[in-house]
């Protein structure tokens, strides 16, 4: 599913985010299977939870067009602001 850097590179703006989008929601698709198999609500084997970094959480939740959870977020003082390796914001998504 990945594609190579320099095929990436080449790609408009447009594609890219597409591109981006696609790639997290199989990230999410696998994380979900993998929580299926293993059980939910578990600690691994250090006794750690995942987390992510509030950047994350907010541009997951606006790719997911989740406004209940990106409220939410924002009310908990998130800054809509934050932005990703890329330079994106959330009002990107």
């Amino acid at each position: 599913m990945a594609d190579p850097p320099e095929l990436v590179s080449e790609m408009g703006t447009q594609e890219r985010l597409r591109q981006g989008q696609r790639h997290r929601a199989q990230q999410l698709r696998d994380w979900a299977q993998r929580e299926r198999e293993t059980g939910t609500g578990t600690l691994g084997p250090r006794g750690h939870r995942v987390t992510f970094p509030p950047n994350v959480t907010l541009m997951e939740a606006a790719t997911r067009n989740d406004v209940r959870e990106v409220q939410h977020l924002l009310q908990n003082g998130y800054s809509p602001n934050l932005y990703n390796e890329d330079g994106l914001t959330a009002l990107h998504q």
